[in-house]
């Protein structure tokens, strides 16, 4: 293990990482499917005032499968000219979450930091409850070889994280 904890929360397998777009930040909604689903956990990581609550919308995405890094959800791009197999999802099969309006550019950042260098962000549409399609959602995902040994096949499942780590 390395005695760096930057390094010890960065993807490790191959030297290979994936960029976040190149663009100036604008207020946007947010695709959650981790622990930043709890709302105690976003409004701790954002900062927000004690007396707010952060509106959390159930959405999905498409494009995207779940991978997991311990007990933390990644999502791994799907590259729609890939065929499938039987260990692969298809693109089609949406991934569930939350969205929430990211308003600053500070919130953003703090996002960022709790993501570690492990993640990077990227754009998604995000399909609402009702059908509505919300583009140019950002949405954090694996930064490393979607292939890391570091990565295994599972569930994200919100109660046992809580669980972990004693909310």
């Amino acid at each position: 293990m390395s005695s760096n904890p930057q390094e010890a929360n960065t993807p490790s397998s191959k030297p290979t990482r994936i960029a976040p777009p190149n663009v100036p930040f604008t207020p946007c909604h947010m695709f959650f499917y981790g622990s930043l689903m709890d709302p105690s956990q976003l409004k701790y990581i954002t900062k927000l005032p004690h007396s707010t609550t952060p509106a959390l919308v159930p959405a999905t995405i498409t494009g995207f499968r779940i991978k997991m890094w311990s007990i933390y959800p990644t999502l791994i791009a799907v590259a729609s000219s890939t065929p499938n197999t039987s260990a692969e999802k298809s693109d089609n099969t949406p991934v569930s979450g939350m969205l929430w309006k990211c308003e600053t550019q500070a919130q953003f950042q703090s996002l960022m930091r709790y993501e570690t260098d492990a993640y990077t962000w990227s754009f998604c549409t995000a399909q609402l409850e009702d059908e509505t399609l919300l583009e140019g959602v950002r949405t954090f995902c694996w930064a490393g070889e979607p292939d890391s040994a570091e990565l295994t096949e599972g569930a994200f499942d919100l109660e046992h994280w809580r669980t972990c780590v004693g909310w």
